[in-house]
């Protein structure tokens, strides 16, 4: 057996600082019933597809601008939509090429807009569940 011991001296006060900034929080994603229940829509990868949906509002179908938008590369960005895909059976996304020198398309499809407005609503309705324990839970 492994012993561990943490021993950080702390101030009394500074430890009271510390105890006044401890929250909680929930996470949720979304998961496939099939198969080994696997998830396919967290919160970054929701981002991913809101980035598409909004970038496809403004006229712009560009999978590399909503890449670019959540921090990731094209490859990670193009790998979470193949994720969804493997896992689903379906994509998320209608996608078309480019002429000779690229400029392909990505937009979000029916079953794209389902999933991103499904994990928005569940979103909503676990803020307003964080917020109701928030009130009620203390730390003391």
């Amino acid at each position: 057996m492994v012993e561990c011991k943490l021993s950080i001296m702390v101030p009394e006060n500074d430890l009271e600082i510390l105890k006044s900034k401890v929250r909680f929080g929930l996470k949720f994603w979304l998961e496939f019933e099939e198969g080994e229940n696997k998830n396919i829509l967290g919160s970054g990868w929701a981002k991913l597809l809101k980035s598409i949906e909004e970038l496809e509002l403004a006229g712009v179908n560009s999978l590399t601008k909503a890449a670019e938008d959540c921090g990731y590369s094209y490859k990670y960005a193009w790998n979470i939509l193949k994720r969804i895909q493997k896992r689903t059976g379906v994509s998320p996304v209608e996608t078309g090429k480019g002429g000779t020198g690229g400029g392909g398309w990505v937009k979000l499809n029916e079953w794209g807009h389902f999933l991103l407005s499904r994990y928005n609503f569940l979103l909503l309705e676990l803020k307003k569940i964080e917020k109701k324990l928030e009130n009620t839970l203390r730390f003391d």
